[in-house]
């Protein structure tokens, strides 16, 4: 009888541990699959966060430059509308020619900055004006600069918001990048120095628990003891 109740007992306590052991292992694979869909998760944003910041850099500037140039070329279009009716054909070219070169004239100087490929300039209906001789396509420019061109295309209008024309800008990504891509470079190795002290504390912080672990057992015992005594 005494070996039947043993060997129910005994039973009871494997199937409990068995049990106990299950639920464990069920805990530590939901844990570990957490933690995998948490890294593809994360390496998901890591790359959308990347494009949104290429995005943001890129269209922030390329749009701002492109209202710039715009207003700055406004001035050009005014020499050929001033011409009064009945003009005749040489006021006509001598009007044409005064905006080619004025235009010309803006966009050398436009051209001096370091993120711009090429500039021109088309009127209201979309025909090239300047600068002479025409620009390459961007395809051309793609390779011959060995860079993917950014292309941005701003109307001109006067004051009263009449379409006058409209600039079409070529910019070099990697010059507009430059400067942002090395500050974020900064950055991302600041963080992976903060990772690293972070770790190396919980390290040391980890190990002096347990060193200090067997002192408090021993305090606390101690304090046992003596409340014993003094009961």
């Amino acid at each position: 009888m005494v070996n039947v109740l043993n060997k129910a007992t005994t039973q009871t306590k494997n199937d409990s541990h068995s049990l106990y052991t299950a639920l464990k292992r069920l805990f530590h694979t939901l844990v570990v699959s957490t933690v995998f869909a948490l890294i593809v998760v994360l390496l998901l944003l890591v790359q959308q966060y990347q494009n949104d910041w290429l995005t943001v850099q890129t269209r922030s500037t390329g749009e701002s430059i492109a209202r710039q140039y715009a207003k700055l070329l406004q001035p050009a279009f005014f020499t050929q509308d001033r011409p009064m009716l009945g003009q005749n054909q040489k006021a006509e070219s001598e009007s044409a020619l005064t905006q080619r070169q004025y235009i010309e004239s803006v966009a050398t100087v436009l051209k001096n900055e370091p993120h711009i490929l090429a500039l021109s300039v088309f009127d209201k209906d979309g025909r090239y004006i300047a600068p002479l001789p025409q620009i390459d396509s961007i395809v051309a420019i793609s390779q011959s600069q060995n860079v993917t061109p950014l292309t941005y295309v701003e109307a001109i209008n006067d004051d009263e918001g009449n379409l006058l024309g409209y600039v079409n800008i070529h910019m070099n990504t990697q010059a507009v990048l430059e400067s942002p891509l090395t500050l974020r470079y900064q950055l991302a190795l600041i963080a992976c120095i903060l990772v690293f002290l972070a770790l190396m504390l919980g390290i040391y912080l980890t190990r002096a628990f347990y060193k200090s672990r067997p002192w408090f057992i021993h305090v606390i015992e101690s304090k046992k003891k003596q409340m014993k005594l003094t009961q």
